[in-house]
């Protein structure tokens, strides 16, 4: 197994996903906390003086509440998004006690909240706090389904919660004990409570032996960005480390200057955050510019507008988590590459005297440029990171075009394996369940279930209609059929979208919303049509459920004044439409309204007969998978017959879909079916060259 095979076996390992969507989550709070910091530290003397004295402070005070429940408790943020997705990706009805059961846990391991030297919910906490985190949901979820004995606690009767709490308290003793433990032996063995925070402890212990030098700084960049890379706040995390390195570099420069001498340090904070960490960390400013210049994606292009404001700042949550780069083996090169290569140039430019050494600190909200002049005290500085700031684009634009290209194909692999799973599903009467956790390809159905309520709402979705020909060779009418091109994945299979949106509880909202394009649509179509013709609109029976479906259909056809197109409301059987008295009732209403009802998919099973001897419809539609049996199938013929037979009985007209060949459409005219529907007349067309096609058709007279 290679390193490419292996990371993303990783990453799709239940603790990989846990920390990448637990970060996910957690963007709001960072996005909050940095503004809170970057408004706090503003560098406008008269905006200063405003929050400082704008009633008593209050702004001031404001702003740092704010800046003290997001980032500065960055290990409790953290702590709770992590445990929740863990909780959520197990999919257990335990899920709202894994925050709990995580945070406890850290709070036992620490030795509770009280008598504290340090606020263990600050951002150098955070490596601890997350590695807690992954065991404590680990060892609850196993406890859990180890502990069969647990279910003896169940109370026949009791409150739901109730049950569900009981039987977890064991193992919610078990975890909390456990970590209590745990942290009271390391304390104890080490005969310190620094321990407790062994993140911190172990990085200050890896670089205890070596200083502030080239060496020093490069292990500390490339240390912080691995950090990163694995979904861990490396900046804040190594916090104590760069106190250790350089924290007393800028005063000593500043020290030397006074004495008229030439400043010696080279590195600093300051030096990192104005010249290397521009934009943040992984110079997130360059990978944002290079993501909108070689991005071919919209909504990467997008996420860099997004991302910009903040980068600018040097905020780099949005960048690094909404790409992303942690985890993506891809990014990894340029993330480390990138701020390596400019520690080195910067070192350079100062070594050799074409920049002047930092001499005064700078706060790291301080955007680019300026802060390179605050910071050296001369335009040079700005021109380094004007430099460094290019250097770092064109790092990043082959490696943002290969990732891109990468989540491309996995997403496009997802969809195409969706459509095969629906495909199945509806051969073998078992529907795929996109939205259950249990889905193999669950993350990528819930971004597209969400991408589909967005181009719904955007009017993205489009109708492309396909002719129903007579065997005259006219117009007898037209189905109007869902299209919906993503942006990444390309067009994608109708009955995987109609699926999401009713797992998503948007059908209803879908289907009127295609109604009235499909009714908008059709006032342009009949101008180009001399006879009455019908307009196939798909249902699904789930939409016959909603009380007010009926209502609001007639209500939507009514805005339209239609008068050469008929309404056809296509329901197809496969989902065993149940039709009792109400609905019969109903159905019998909106025909006298002037609309008709289609039987799709006739044929193929359920209760075909049973729906159509209710004399609901008007119209039955030919499975097309018997059309395309009919040519080498003496049964097929038979049962197409029959239905064609029957239909005329029930005075019900028929269609035969899927209508290929020449062969088929005569053998379907001998069997008395006399108009089709399939690719031997036309695929389905946008309405622009539908209405190119039906120009070229016979003219026909008025019905």
């Amino acid at each position: 197994m290679n390193l490419r095979q292996a990371m993303s076996r990783f990453q799709n390992t239940i603790y990989a996903r846990a920390v990448r969507h637990g970060l996910t989550l957690a963007i709001p709070f960072l996005i909050m906390g940095s503004f809170a910091l970057l408004l706090t530290n503003f560098p406008l003397g008269v905006y200063q003086d405003f929050i400082r004295t704008w009633m008593n402070g209050a702004a001031s005070a404001i702003l740092e509440t704010l800046y003290q429940i997001s980032l500065g408790s960055l290990a409790l943020v953290l702590t709770v998004t992590i445990s929740i997705s863990y909780g959520h990706l197990t999919e257990t009805d335990q899920l709202f006690l894994y925050p709990i059961v995580a945070v406890c846990s850290y709070l036992a391991f620490c030795g509770g909240i009280e008598n504290q030297s340090d606020y263990i919910f600050n951002a150098e906490w955070v490596f601890t706090a997350m590695v807690i985190t992954l065991l404590s949901c680990v060892l609850f979820h196993k406890i859990l389904k180890l502990g069969h004995r647990f279910e003896r606690l169940h109370t026949t009767g009791a409150d739901y919660l109730f049950n569900i709490s009981i039987q977890c308290l064991i193992p919610v003793i078990l975890v909390s004990l456990f970590f209590a433990v745990t942290g009271y032996v390391l304390r104890v063995a080490w005969d310190s409570s620094n321990i407790t925070n062994f993140g911190s402890y172990l990085f200050l212990k890896l670089f205890d032996k070596i200083s502030g030098n080239l060496f020093g700084i490069l292990l500390y960049v490339v240390m912080t960005h691995l950090l990163w890379f694995m979904g861990i706040h490396g900046t804040n995390t190594l916090e104590a480390v760069s106190r250790h390195l350089f924290e007393q570099n800028v005063e000593i420069n500043q020290s030397l200057v006074l004495a008229g001498h030439i400043p010696t340090e080279i590195f600093s904070k300051t030096f990192l955050d104005t010249f290397v960490f521009i934009g943040g960390c992984g110079t997130a400013l360059s990978f944002v510019l290079a993501l909108y210049i070689a991005s071919k994606q919209s909504h990467n292009r997008k996420m860099s507008f997004v991302a910009l404001p903040s980068a600018l700042f040097n905020i780099s949550e949005i960048a690094v988590f909404g790409f992303p780069i942690i985890f993506n083996l891809t990014m990894l090169i340029p993330f480390i590459l990138t701020p390596v290569i400019l520690t080195l140039i910067s070192a350079s430019a100062i070594k050799a005297g074409l920049v002047p050494a930092v001499t005064q600190s700078v706060e790291w909200t301080i955007p680019v440029l300026l802060s390179g002049y605050q910071a050296t005290g001369s335009v040079s500085g700005s021109l380094l990171q004007l430099f460094n700031l290019l250097v770092g684009v064109f790092i990043y634009m082959p490696f943002v075009r290969r990732s891109e290209k990468q989540e491309t194909g996995k997403f496009k692999q997802a969809v195409r394996q969706m459509e095969q799973d629906m495909a199945a599903g509806e051969r073998d009467g078992v529907i795929p369940a996109y939205l259950s956790h249990k889905y193999p390809y669950y993350y990528y159905a819930k971004t597209l279930s969400m991408d589909l309520t967005n181009a719904m709402k955007r009017g993205q979705l489009q109708l492309f209609y396909q002719p129903q020909i007579s065997s005259q060779g006219e117009l007898h009418g037209m189905e109007a059929l869902l299209r919906w091109n993503h942006p990444v994945t390309g067009y994608i299979a109708p009955p995987v979208l109609i699926r999401l949106a009713h797992e998503s509880g948007i059908l209803n909202e879908l289907g009127y919303s295609l109604l009235d394009r499909a009714c908008l649509d059709a006032q342009v179509i009949q101008n180009s049509v001399s006879n009455n013709i019908c307009l196939s609109i798909n249902i699904s029976p789930k939409q016959l459920q909603d009380p007010g479906f009926f209502d609001k259909t007639l209500e939507i056809v009514r805005q339209y004044p239609l008068e050469r197109i008929h309404i056809v409301l296509e329901i197809t059987e496969r989902a065993a439409m149940e039709l009792s008295a109400e609905l019969k009732k109903k159905m019998e209403y909106m025909k006298e309204q002037g609309l008709e009802f289609s039987l799709d998919d006739f044929g193929m099973g359920h209760n075909s007969l049973v729906q159509l001897q209710e004399g609901c419809f008007n119209e039955v539609k030919i499975n097309g998978n018997l059309v395309s049996q009919l040519p080498n199938n003496k049964s097929t013929r038979e049962i197409i017959s029959g239905i064609v037979q029957m239909s005329q009985n029930l005075n019900c007209r028929t269609i035969a879909e899927f209508v290929e060949t020449e062969e088929q459409r005569d053998m379907l005219l001998s069997l008395g079916c006399v108009i089709y529907q399939g690719y031997y007349y036309s695929k389905a067309l946008p309405p622009e060259e539908f209405l190119e096609y039906i120009s070229r058709l016979p003219k026909q007279n008025k019905r």
